[in-house]
C-alpha cells in the first residue's frame, strides 16, 4: 500500500469517527435534531417572559408566543432557524436570545428585541447546529454551546464573536455563566464539565460523569444561598450538585431515568428534572433525594422552563406543553 493509500484510508477513518461522534450527540438529544414518529414535532426550548404574561415555545415548527397562564397561541416570528434548541432571555429583561440552525451546516442564533419582538440581528457563528444560549449576569455577553465542539462568546450589543474557547472532544450540549463575574461552564457529550475565565482560558475540569451532560441550571443567589451551585443533568441517569468554583461534587441522585432538562424553584430549595419518560423528578437540593415523581408529558420531557409566578412549563413529544403550578398540576 501506498503511503497515499494510508493517508486516505487514515483520513477516511477519522471522517467515519467524526460522523459516529455527531450520531452520538444527537441521540442524546434526539428531538432537538427531529424528534421521532408522525405528528407534531417535539418542543425543544421555552421560555417564560419577564412580565410573566407570555410562553416563548421552540420546535422544528419554529417560534410560537402562546399566552401565560393559559397557553393560548398569541403569534409567531419569522425565523430562519430550521431546528430551535434553546430560548432565553437576558437577565436585564430586554433581549431574547433563539438558538438552533440546520445540522451538519450552521449553527445561529437570533436575538430579539423585548416587548417589541424586532429582531435585532441574526449570528451564524457555528459550522453546526447550536444547543444552547447562556447570558452573562450584566447581559453585556452571551455565550453559545454547539454541536462543532465549540464554544463562542459574543457581545450583546453587536452579536459579533469576541472569542471561541476550545478544549471538549465532541459536541457541546450545554452552557451556563456563573454568578460571581465572568466565569462560565460548558458541560456535553464528552463527559465533561468545564470551567473558564472570561478570557477563554480552562481553569478545570470535572469527570464524574459517564455519559453525555445535556443540561446544567445555576442555582439563584441568595442571602441564605450566598455561594454558586451547579446542577447538572446527564445521560447516566444521574443529577449531580456542584460548588464549580473550587470543582467540589457535593452531591449527587441516580434517577429512574435520563432527565434531559432541569430548573431550580424559586427559593433554591428544589431542582425539577424533565425525564425523558415524561416524567418530572423533584429534588431536594440538599439531601439529593427525589421528593416527587409526576407524570406530565406523553412521551419524552426534553424542556422544562420556570416562571415568576412560581409555576413551571414542560415542553416535549409531539409539540406537548405543560403548566404545572407547585406541588400539583395546573388547571
Amino acid at each position: 500500500m501506498t503511503w497515499s493509500r494510508v493517508i486516505a484510508c487514515w483520513a477516511a477513518l477519522a471522517v467515519a469517527l467524526a460522523a459516529a461522534d455527531l450520531c452520538r450527540a444527537q441521540s442524546s438529544k434526539a428531538s432537538r435534531i427531529g424528534g421521532r414518529g408522525a405528528g407534531k414535532p417535539p418542543v425543544t426550548a421555552l421560555a417564560v417572559a419577564p412580565d410573566g404574561k407570555a410562553l416563548f415555545v421552540g420546535s422544528q415548527a419554529g417560534l410560537e408566543v402562546r399566552s401565560w397562564p393559559d397557553l393560548a397561541s398569541i403569534r409567531t416570528l419569522p425565523t430562519e432557524l430550521a431546528h430551535v434548541h434553546d430560548l432565553a432571555f437576558s437577565p436585564d429583561g430586554e433581549l431574547l436570545a433563539a438558538s438552533g440552525g440546520e445540522p451538519a451546516e450552521r449553527g445561529a442564533v437570533e436575538v430579539y428585541r423585548w416587548p417589541s419582538l424586532e429582531l435585532a440581528y441574526r449570528r451564524a457563528s457555528h459550522k453546526d447546529v447550536i444547543y444552547a444560549v447562556a447570558w452573562r449576569g450584566d447581559s453585556a455577553v452571551f455565550a453559545t454551546a454547539a454541536a462543532d465542539a465549540g464554544v463562542a462568546v459574543h457581545d450583546a450589543a453587536t452579536g459579533e464573536v469576541m472569542h471561541r474557547l476550545a478544549g471538549h472532544s465532541r459536541a457541546v450540549l450545554t452552557v451556563c455563566y456563573l454568578a460571581e463575574g465572568e466565569r462560565l461552564v460548558t458541560a456535553g457529550a464528552d463527559e465533561t464539565l468545564r470551567l473558564w475565565d472570561g478570557h477563554g482560558d480552562l481553569l478545570r475540569t470535572l469527570t464524574n460523569h459517564t455519559q453525555a451532560v445535556n443540561h446544567m441550571a445555576l442555582r439563584p443567589i441568595s442571602k441564605s444561598q450566598p455561594q454558586s451551585m451547579l446542577a447538572s443533568a446527564s445521560d447516566d441517569r444521574t443529577v449531580r450538585f456542584w460548588q464549580p468554583a473550587i470543582g467540589r461534587l457535593v452531591r449527587f441522585v441516580r434517577l429512574e431515568n435520563v432527565p434531559q432538562a432541569i430548573a431550580w424553584s424559586a427559593d433554591g430549595a428544589t431542582l425539577l428534572a424533565a425525564c425523558s419518560d415524561g416524567r418530572l423528578r423533584v429534588i431536594d437540593a440538599e439531601t439529593a433525594e427525589q421528593r416527587e415523581d409526576r407524570e406530565v408529558i406523553d412521551g419524552v420531557a426534553y424542556t422544562i422552563a420556570s416562571a415568576p409566578d412560581g409555576s413551571l412549563a414542560v415542553g416535549g413529544a409531539n409539540g406537548q406543553v405543560r403548566r404545572l403550578a407547585a406541588g400539583k398540576d395546573a388547571p
